[in-house]
């Protein structure tokens, strides 16, 4: 109703001045589909740049896009794509998707598992329990001690299954010992190793594919080494970035500035260390448009996925949905 009544449209002139930055992540190369705002199916995303396309959005790069911004001369209503993590998925498809629409778009990129070319096992790990057809499942034939038996017609004990799951592989020594474990997993509960490291259902693009999407024209940036800021509970940002950039830096032949938080975590405490080491932004998941008084290191963003409505993602970027969270705030505080 919204929509054709004109709200849509006096929403997009009210917040006209406001930066749409959409946040994307993986293309899903399995069977059926898998995720919602961590993988979309090649057609849903190619109908979304259709979309922007056909409602008349200006898309800027990032970098385009932040400079015009401070300097007030940002066209109205405009959006920036951007894309975590660097999924084989999006060299294989939403790249030359971008590339038919001549979209800009920068690409945040994790480099630990892009190196291995290993299955990213805790995303893995949570599909296989998610999917399995198994109605019961023993612990012990896991490959970890004790005697529970899961009922997978239960919805919250197939959740704490793959919670048990995790926490194991998080305490495993190493990544040899971690893929051992998945495999172990996947074989027990039925599913085909070789079908799913062949399709690089779970891998990152390898560097020589970071290096082709950089010459076709992604904007390569930061997404940390091993996607995260901190490990034995002390922040470790500078570290990540530092090896996340001597990675990627050599693929792209330019110097790197943009950042995105693992999984969209922050904290303020970090910031002065962005600023030392040179990042110019940083993007979080928090939902919303990137308004005058928006913070440079917290920049938020609007999350698209599979099961979000044309309807919805429209009301998104029309900004009624940005108002609509400004004013339940502004009951919540006042």
């Amino acid at each position: 109703m919204a929509k054709y009544t004109g709200l849509f449209a006096l929403c997009r002139r009210i917040t006209a001045g406001d930066l749409r930055i959409l946040a994307y992540h993986g293309i899903w190369l399995g069977q059926g589909h898998y995720g919602n705002y961590l993988f979309m199916s090649a057609g849903k995303f190619a109908a979304r740049m259709e979309k922007i396309r056909a409602l008349g959005y200006p898309v800027l790069s990032l970098t385009e896009a932040l400079t015009r911004r401070e300097n007030n001369t940002l066209p109205a209503n405009t959006v920036v794509l951007t894309i975590d993590d660097g999924w084989y998925g999006t060299y294989l498809h939403m790249l030359p998707e971008l590339e038919k629409q001549q979209f800009p778009a920068t690409l945040y990129v994790t480099t630990y598992y892009s190196e291995k070319q290993w299955s990213v096992a805790n995303v893995a790990l949570h599909y296989l329990v998610s999917r399995t057809d198994l109605a019961r499942v023993y612990l012990a034939d896991l490959g970890i001690p004790g005697d529970q038996v899961y009922d997978l017609a239960e919805s919250d004990q197939r959740s704490d299954l793959a919670t048990t799951l995790q926490c194991h592989l998080e305490q495993l020594p190493g990544e040899d010992e971690r893929q051992a474990f998945l495999w172990q997993v996947a074989d027990q509960l039925g599913f085909d190793r070789e079908q799913i490291c062949s399709e690089k259902w779970f891998h990152l693009a390898s560097p020589a594919q970071v290096q082709e999407m950089s010459r076709r024209g992604l904007d390569i940036q930061l997404h940390t080494h091993r996607h995260r800021i901190s490990k034995a509970g002390h922040f470790c940002i500078e570290e990540e970035v530092e090896d996340n950039r001597a990675r990627l830096e050599p693929l792209t032949g330019q110097p790197l500035q943009h950042f995105c938080y693992p999984s969209g975590v922050y904290d303020r405490a970090i910031w002065p260390d962005l600023k030392k080491i040179g990042i110019a932004s940083a993007t979080t998941t928090a939902p919303g448009l990137v308004g005058r008084v928006a913070e440079i290191y917290a920049l938020p963003r609007i999350l698209d996925g599979e099961h979000v409505s044309d309807l919805e993602f429209e009301a998104e970027l029309s900004g009624l949905l940005e108002l609509k969270r400004s004013f339940f705030k502004w009951l919540k505080t006042g």
